[in-house]
């Protein structure tokens, strides 16, 4: 928990710097998380591709906007943001934490109806992790859990695109929806013929100062 409050203050940190010279916005909301998994067909012993189904997390964090036009702006920041998934095989379940900061660069149009503003855009992500956890329940109910070795296990960068949507009310609060797609392997652990991705569902709301 000590490593969570730590990377959301460095998180947040920068918004209160640049507060007198851009108007940043403050987000915190639930994640869907899960890996998806592939594997070669070089694959011939050990064990396959295993998809791990969606969990739930959260993200907290910030963001700025740059003007690029009066319906078009770039839009970064930095995020502490939960991933992983969850997985069952014959009544014994493993749940995968993970805990990331990350940086959006996202390229956003919004157009407006009504008093309100439609905000939607695209752009890559680049992460780091620095916390991460497996637990795991037998079919006879007994749990582990067991420290994330990152470099042994999964890797601690991550990188994909990110596509998201969102609608702004009153110059103020913005509800936010958005979809992660991790383009980089994961995976350390026989990395030559399986290949494991981070996807993350979001939603939440966030505040524009």
């Amino acid at each position: 928990m000590k490593k969570h409050f730590i990377a959301m203050v460095i998180a947040l940190l920068p918004f209160c710097a640049v507060k007198s010279q851009i108007n940043p916005t403050i987000k915190a909301g639930v994640t869907f998380p899960s890996i998806s998994s592939s594997q070669s067909q070089d694959l011939q012993d050990g064990p396959g591709a295993v998809d791990y189904n969606m969990s739930t997390s959260f993200y907290v964090g910030g963001t700025v906007d740059f003007p690029l036009s009066k319906a078009f702006y770039l839009q970064t920041g930095a995020m502490v943001i939960g991933k992983g998934g969850q997985n069952e095989f014959y009544g014994n379940k493993s749940k995968i934490k993970t805990f990331y900061v990350e940086v959006p660069v996202n390229f956003l149009h919004q157009f407006p109806v009504g008093a309100h503003k439609i905000l939607l855009g695209a752009g890559p992500y680049f992460a780091v992790a620095f916390d991460g956890s497996t637990k795991l329940t037998t079919s006879t109910g007994q749990e582990y859990n067991v420290d994330m070795r990152f470099g042994n296990d999964y890797k601690r960068a991550d990188f994909g695109l990110n596509f998201v949507t969102g609608v702004e009310f009153a110059k103020h609060l913005t509800l936010n929806v958005g979809y992660g797609v991790g383009l980089m392997n994961i995976r350390v652990l026989a990395s030559d013929y399986i290949t494991d991705r981070n996807n993350v569902l979001s939603a939440g709301l966030g505040y524009r100062f």
